[in-house]
Formats: C-alpha cells, sequence, structure tokens
C-alpha cells in the first residue's frame, strides 16, 4: 500500500480534483468515491474524519473523482479492472447495471430494524432486489419548473400550467438574447430523469402492467415528444445549451426565461446567485390536459463493493454514513444542500426549513406527486435516450417511427433478459 504523508495530502485532495488521503499504517483501507465540490465535499470529509477517529479497523479515504468520469467510464473501467471504490454513490439510473454484476454489497445485516422503517417504503423497494437492500438512499430530489418573474410579467405571460399553454409562454418569451424554455438536451440518464414525469402525467409507462413488453406507443407520450420536438424546431427551446441543466445559472443569468431543474437548484442560488431570491419562482411541471400532476423523486445511493477485501467494514461505513444516526441525513438534507430526506423523521423534524422560499413551493404543491426514478437495465435505458434523442432532434424520422423502433428494440431486449426490472 502506498504510504504519504497525511496532513500534507489532505490538503491537495480537497483542492485538486482526483487525488485522494492514504490510510494510516495500521489500517486497512477503504476508497471512498464521490463526484462533488464545494461545500458538498466538505460535508463528505467531515463525515470521513469523523468516522476515521471514531473506530480503529480501517481508514477511509475520500477520493473526488470529476463528475464527467465519475458518470463517464471511470467508475466501469476501475470496477472491470478490480481496481473499483470500496464505497461509492450511484443514481438510480446506474443501479441495475451495477446489482446484476453483483458488484453491490447486500446491508440487510447492517441496518437496524427499527432504522429501517423510518424509511419510506418506496425508497427501500428502489434500492432492493429480492429482498436484499443494496444501497442506502440519502436524498430525495423532485423536478419542478422554475420560471424568471420579472421576464414572464415585462411579457404578461402565466406560469404555464398545461404543455400547450408551455408552448405558447416559451414562444412568447423567447427574445434575440434569451430562450423561453431550457431543458436537458444533451443524451444521457439526467434526460430519462428529466422525461419521467411527463411520461407518467399521461398515465403511461415504460412496460406494462407485468413488464413483459414496453407500452410507448400511446397518443400521451408522442403529443409530449411532438410538443418538445416542436419548441426546438421553432427555437423557444434552448437547443444548445452553455452547460448542463443541472446548473440553475443558466436562468439566473438570463439565457433562458423557464428551466426544469431539481430541488438542488435551490442551494445552488443561495450559494452563488442570491441576489436572484426574490426574483426566481417555481411550479408544478405542466400537465396536458386531463393528465395528472407527477414529479419525480431522483436521489443518489450510497453503496458498498461486495468484491472488496475489506467488504463488510465497506457496508458498516454505508450503513454509518446514512443508515445509522440521522444527524449526518439531516445535515445533508436541510443544511449542505436542499433535498427532501426518504427519512420521515427527518422531515417532521425540520418543519421550517422545508416551508421556507422556494422549499415550501416544492413541499406544498409538488412533493407527494412524485415517482421514484426508473431503475433500468443499461440496454433499456440506452434505448430510450436514443429515442429521445431522435424524438427532439431528428425531424427526418417520424415520432411514430422513433417510438415504434424503441419498443420493438425493448421487446427484443426482454425477451431473452433474465435480470431485474
Amino acid at each position: 500500500m502506498k504510504k504519504r504523508l497525511l496532513s500534507i495530502i489532505l490538503c491537495a485532495a480537497m483542492a485538486m480534483p482526483g487525488m485522494a488521503v492514504s490510510a494510516k499504517d495500521d489500517k486497512e483501507e477503504l476508497k471512498f468515491w464521490v463526484f462533488h465540490s464545494d461545500k458538498e465535499l466538505e460535508f463528505f470529509q467531515n463525515c470521513v474524519d469523523q468516522y476515521n477517529s471514531e473506530q480503529s479497523n480501517v481508514e477511509v479515504v475520500l477520493e473526488q473523482i470529476p463528475w464527467d468520469d465519475y458518470n463517464g467510464t471511470k467508475m466501469a473501467t476501475a470496477f472491470a479492472s478490480g481496481e473499483g471504490p470500496d464505497v461509492f454513490l450511484v443514481a438510480p439510473g446506474l443501479f441495475l447495471k451495477y446489482a446484476n454484476s453483483d458488484v453491490l454489497m447486500p446491508l440487510n445485516d447492517y441496518i437496524k430494524p427499527e432504522v429501517l422503517e423510518d424509511f419510506s417504503e418506496s425508497s427501500i423497494e428502489g434500492v432492493s432486489v429480492d429482498d436484499e437492500i443494496l444501497a442506502i438512499p440519502f436524498e430525495m430530489e423532485l423536478f419542478g419548473l422554475y420560471y424568471d418573474k420579472a421576464a414572464l410579467e415585462e411579457a404578461s405571460v402565466e406560469v404555464p400550467k398545461t404543455w400547450d399553454e408551455l408552448y405558447e409562454a416559451a414562444k412568447a418569451l423567447t427574445t434575440d438574447s434569451r430562450y423561453g424554455f431550457t431543458m436537458e438536451t444533451v443524451k444521457g440518464t439526467h434526460q430519462l430523469f428529466e422525461w419521467y414525469p411527463f411520461l407518467w402525467q399521461t398515465g403511461n409507462d415504460i412496460y406494462n402492467e407485468d413488464k413483459t413488453a414496453a407500452a410507448l406507443n400511446k397518443e400521451g407520450v408522442l403529443n409530449n415528444l411532438e410538443i418538445k420536438r416542436k419548441m426546438f424546431e421553432e427555437g423557444y427551446a434552448n437547443i444548445k445549451p452553455s452547460r448542463g441543466n443541472t446548473e440553475i445559472g443558466m436562468l439566473c443569468e438570463g439565457e433562458t426565461a423557464m428551466q426544469i431543474n431539481g430541488t438542488w437548484a435551490i442551494s445552488q442560488m443561495q450559494n452563488n446567485y442570491p441576489e436572484m431570491a426574490e426574483q426566481i419562482g417555481v411550479a408544478p411541471l405542466p400537465v396536458p390536459e386531463g393528465g395528472e400532476a407527477a414529479s419525480v423523486a431522483g436521489g443518489w445511493k450510497i453503496c458498498a463493493n461486495a468484491n472488496s477485501k475489506n467488504a463488510e467494514e465497506a457496508a458498516k461505513f454505508a450503513v454509518w454514513m446514512f443508515g445509522d444516526d440521522p444527524a449526518r441525513m439531516e445535515q445533508w438534507c436541510t443544511q449542505t444542500k436542499f433535498a427532501f430526506a426518504p427519512r420521515q423523521s427527518i422531515i417532521d423534524a425540520n418543519e421550517e426549513v422545508y416551508q421556507q422560499g422556494l422549499c415550501a413551493e416544492f413541499t406544498n404543491n409538488i412533493l407527494g406527486t412524485e415517482q421514484p426514478e426508473k431503475r433500468l437495465p443499461a440496454e433499456v435505458s440506452t434505448i430510450l435516450q436514443d429515442m429521445l434523442q431522435s424524438a427532439y432532434f431528428d425531424t427526418s424520422v417520424s415520432l411514430e417511427d422513433t417510438v415504434t423502433l424503441a419498443e420493438e428494440s425493448i421487446n427484443d431486449f426482454l425477451s431473452s433478459y433474465d435480470g431485474a426490472l
């Protein structure tokens, strides 16, 4: 094991992406990978320092991996080569990839029954396969429609409540220097994450009820894809955003007048654009005529590597982080950032936080309409990502053909698939 001077490397690790602190000589090392920065990275470092001071079995080493690497091939490559982290974070969109590869360590034996009862049923279902709990959820992030109050007022536009109103608002709010509406344009799991609520608003889902076939070729699904294609084609939707759509800066800096974004954007505004606090509003996502309100509950989960030489210690640390004392999850969801906690006791104890400013809009008008983010086999995820890219941007192919091709591809995959769904 490579040894380094802790005091020197700690400073470097906090300043330079991908660097980490080596374990002390007399302890086994657990590598813990995160992609966060700034206040969120500081939170994880403080937790790691606390855990290292409280026990003498292992030394947890926090490694900060840049987002593009973490969400790209670095994680998969590391596991394939046997160099994967002992503890890591996973999003629902990639959960089954690791679950079906037997990478995730079952955590049932490490979680106290009374703690498990504090978690929402849906949050535990989302991380379970064959009754084995393979991760600990520690946040629930919902989507809403953020908007610039001044821009809407100047254009005499009401906050849109329907898909048709969204189109008309985007048209009216578009200027030579500003798009009316911004959503995710980059192919990936985040684009799917944003799309799920619009799928559910139509009363449809990816599969039929018994998950034996795709069920996408429906009027409501096609209508949603059509209105979004139309906004891109006519120049009312931001086709080349300056940054990823997880960044609220596009709205705060005037690049767009409306933007789909998640609860995490509240902390971004508080930290980076405090002067915009009174100018930005948030509302439920617009719905189709006759449709039902829907949002999606996403959020990262903490996992232990089942193939780690210290898998049991990795599991203990993962559960210590977010599956034991609620204080760390409470700090993460109410102080480090804003997110809804999957543990009811935390929501009950922090009513003041959840009723502040834009947080109250999510609590009172969006919370309760959410469904858990889909966990998909990688093959199905890729098919859907290709479908969205074609639907939004390839006008040479009809939407009916695009969706039909996706259905056929999913059905071909399901005919020989033998894993969890």
